[in-house]
Parts: C-alpha cells; structure tokens; sequence
C-alpha cells in the first residue's frame, strides 16, 4: 500500500513539474481553447470513458468576475493544457435551472468544483482564481482523485 502511495505521489509530482516548467510544451501557441461540455449526461460518461476527473464551471451572465475568470484564468496556455490533458471540462450558466441550480445555486459563483465521473464531490472553490493558483489547484485535485483515475495520469 505504502509503494503505491509513493508511486502515486511520484506520478503526480513528475506531472505537476513537467506540465510547470516545460517550455516545450508552451512554446508552440495555443491555437485551441478549452473543451468546454454541456452538464449531460453524456459528459460525465465522456469522463468515465476517458478516466478523467470532471471540472465545473459555474457561472452566471451578470458576474463579472466569472468574465475575469473567461478572459484570463481560462485563457492561460498552461491551464488550458491541464485541463485538456486531464479534465473534461463543463461550463454551466447557474440561472439556466436544471440539475446544475439545483445542486450548486446557493454555493455563489464563480464556482469550480472538481468531480468525479460519478458526480462526487473532490474539491469546491468560490470566487476568481487566478492562472498560476489553478494551475496549482488543478494539479493538486489529481493528488486527491481516486486511485483508478490518479494511476492513469
């Protein structure tokens, strides 16, 4: 159990430096954004398929610094990398209702929270976040995903 955590720990640490300091994966311009998905059904099995963790987004029209968040967190190559390489990626308007204003409405936006294929709640956060602390939070949420999705990373 012990070598398996270390192997995971290793596993994480090796991705978290190489995706951090590697100007040869940013030194090409990023000709595509985000591979933003619809909260479905579909995208969850999409996740499962790919064995990746789910990263919701929640926003609203009016909020300004979920715009911030658009124009610059999610604009930034390195972020944008991570969650391509090991995120599907959902966007979801909190005044649209459905499942996602049921679940998340009071929790304010912006919002980001990471979840399994299964739904389950890895980590919440509110308010902005900045390029650099996303790229940390993102790389930090794939330490504490479950075994079969962190071992394949």
């Amino acid at each position: 159990m012990t070598s398996l955590f270390n192997s995971k720990k290793i596993m994480i640490i090796l991705t978290f430096w190489s995706v951090l300091f590697s100007n040869q994966v940013f030194s090409q311009p990023q000709e595509q954004g985000i591979q933003w998905h619809e909260w479905s059904n579909d995208s969850f099995a999409l996740a499962a398929q790919e064995n990746k963790l789910v990263l919701l987004d929640i926003g609203a029209q009016w909020c300004q610094f979920c715009k911030k968040m658009a124009a610059v967190t999610y604009k930034d190559p390195k972020v944008i990398n991570i969650i391509n390489s090991h995120y599907i990626a959902i966007k979801a308007d909190i005044e649209q209702g459905g499942d996602v204003q049921m679940l998340y409405g009071n929790f304010g936006v912006p919002g980001t929270i990471i979840l399994t294929p299964q739904r389950d709640e890895i980590s919440k956060r509110r308010g902005y976040i900045a390029p650099k602390q996303m790229q940390w939070h993102l790389l930090g949420t794939l330490q504490d995903a479950p075994d079969s999705i962190a071992s394949s990373k």
